[in-house]
C-alpha cells in the first residue's frame, strides 16, 4: 500500500530492571512475552517481536544520551485506539499526551525508566494532507478522544494488544537533526516527508514517516554507547535481497562500520544509535 523498500521490527531496549520492564509492557502495552531468560525477555503480539528487554547493570538514565525519542505502535483500527485509550484511562496509566496529526491519532506515554512511547492508528490515506511533491504535511490537534473512548471495549480479562499491530515508527533523539536527516535518506534512501529546523520526518515510499529525527535534546547529551539504559537498536525488515543489499552497499559507501550479528547486518551512526538490518524472504 505505501510502496516501501522496508517495514520496522523489533525496537531492543537496555532496562536496569527487566522484571518491572517486562511486567509494564506486559500489564499496560498489552504484549506478551514471546520468549525470556534471566537477561532478556522478547515481547510482541501473535509470533511477532515488537520489544526487546536487555538487563543492562548501567545506572545512567535512558534520556541521558541521544537514541530513542519514541518508538510507535501502530494498531490496525480506531476502535482498537479506542480500546487501548478505555484500557489506559480506567486503570490510571499516566499518559503524556494525545494528537490528531491529521494523518494518524496517537497517544504519548513512557515506561517506567522513560523511554517514550506512542501508540497510534493511520487515517485513511486518502485524508493525508500528501502535496505534489510528494511531502506529507502533519498537524498537531486535540485528539477526539471522547469519541475514541466510547468506541473502545472494556478489558475485563486484561487488555491485549490486537493481532496486526506493528511497528509503525521510530522517532530518535539526536545531536543534530539535519545531519541525521541526510545521513538516514543516503543510507537507508528515505525521503524527507516533512521537516523543520530541529527535526525531520523521513518515510520509505508513500508514508507518511518511519523514521522521524529531533535535536530538542539539546547539544550536550551523552553519545550512545553499548550496554547505555535506553535504545540498544532498532530493526529494518526487507523482504527483498535486493532492497537488503542495496542498503549494505549504500552503508559500505558511506564508510560506516558493518558488524555482522548472526545472518543481520548493524551499523552505528555518528550519535552511537545503533541500526539492526534483517533480510525476512517472504515464501
Amino acid at each position: 500500500m505505501y510502496h516501501s523498500q522496508f517495514e520496522l521490527g523489533a525496537v531492543a531496549l537496555n532496562v536496569r530492571n527487566l522484571a518491572l520492564q517486562s511486567l509494564f509492557y506486559q500489564q499496560v502495552l498489552g504484549l506478551e512475552v514471546l520468549a525470556e531468560t534471566d537477561q532478556q525477555v522478547d515481547l510482541g503480539v501473535g509470533e511477532q517481536a515488537l520489544i526487546r528487554l536487555f538487563k543492562t547493570e548501567q545506572e545512567d538514565s535512558a534520556t541521558a544520551s541521544y537514541g530513542l525519542y519514541h518508538l510507535a505502535l501502530v494498531l490496525p483500527s480506531r476502535q482498537d485506539l479506542g480500546t487501548i485509550l478505555r484500557h489506559f484511562i480506567d486503570n490510571k496509566i499516566p499518559l503524556q499526551g494525545a494528537s490528531d496529526h491529521g494523518y494518524s491519532e496517537a497517544i504519548y506515554l513512557a515506561d517506567t525508566e522513560g523511554n517514550g512511547l506512542e501508540i497510534y492508528r493511520d487515517l485513511p490515506q486518502e485524508n493525508w494532507d500528501i502535496r505534489e511533491d510528494g511531502r506529507i504535511i502533519g498537524i498537531t490537534e486535540a485528539l477526539d478522544a471522547d469519541t475514541i473512548y466510547q468506541l473502545g471495549q472494556s478489558s475485563q480479562q486484561g487488555y491485549r494488544l490486537p493481532l496486526g499491530t506493528r511497528m509503525g515508527h521510530v522517532h530518535l533523539s539526536v545531536k543534530n537533526s539535519e545531519s541525521s536527516s541526510r545521513f538516514y535518506q543516503e543510507v537507508l534512501a528515505l525521503e524527507d516527508k516533512f521537516s523543520i529546523p530541529s527535526a525531520a520526518w523521513l518515510a520509505s515510499g508513500n508514508y507518511h514517516h518511519h523514521l522521524a529525527v529531533n535535536e530538542w535534546g539539546g547539544k550536550h547529551l551523552q553519545e550512545r554507547s553499548e550496554g547505555q539504559p535506553g535504545l540498544a537498536y532498532y530493526t529494518v525488515v526487507y523482504s527483498q535481497p535486493d532492497h537488503y543489499q542495496a542498503t549494505i552497499a549504500r552503508a559500505q559507501a558511506a564508510n560506516l562500520k558493518l558488524e555482522q550479528v548472526g545472518p543481520n547486518t548493524s551499523f552505528v551512526d555518528v550519535d552511537g544509535i545503533k541500526t539492526l538490518l534483517v533480510l525476512e524472504e517472504k515464501p
